[in-house]
């Protein structure tokens, strides 16, 4: 029903309704972590939430793709805060090299295969 009022309506509503839906589903990974106290970013309960709901709704409603993409565009300038605590932290990160290097490829390289699984299926979908 949601995805149905993201696609009808004001251009207008339909926006602020993306964007609520975002930082809503945000906010549920927020509670949902710190409710069950799992040790993991609330940011990424929300992301799966969403991919669960756009799974089941089948697709990106335009409105939700049209507030997202800006924030996509710009990610780099999100991250920035965390590059400076790189710089921050040099002392503490070569201390720790092996693991910090053990942990990136442990957890870039299992990205890396779902996300080409999840492109070659969207590509798969989109030509038929």
């Amino acid at each position: 029903m949601l995805f149905k009022l993201l696609s009808d309506g004001p251009r207008t509503f339909r926006a602020l309704l993306a964007a609520s839906v975002l930082v809503g589903l945000q906010w549920l990974g927020d509670a949902v972590v710190a409710w069950w106290g799992w040790p993991v970013p609330g940011a990424l309960v929300g992301l799966l939430l969403l991919l669960g709901a756009l799974f089941a709704a089948g697709g990106v409603p335009q409105a939700l793709d049209d507030v997202s993409t800006p924030l996509l565009r710009h990610l780099m300038r999100l991250l920035i805060p965390s590059v400076a605590a790189v710089g921050l932290y040099a002392g503490l990160l070569s201390q720790h090299t092996a693991a910090f290097l053990l942990v990136a490829v442990v957890v870039t390289a299992p990205t890396l295969v779902v996300t080409a699984w999840t492109l070659q299926r969207l590509i798969r979908r989109s030509s038929r």
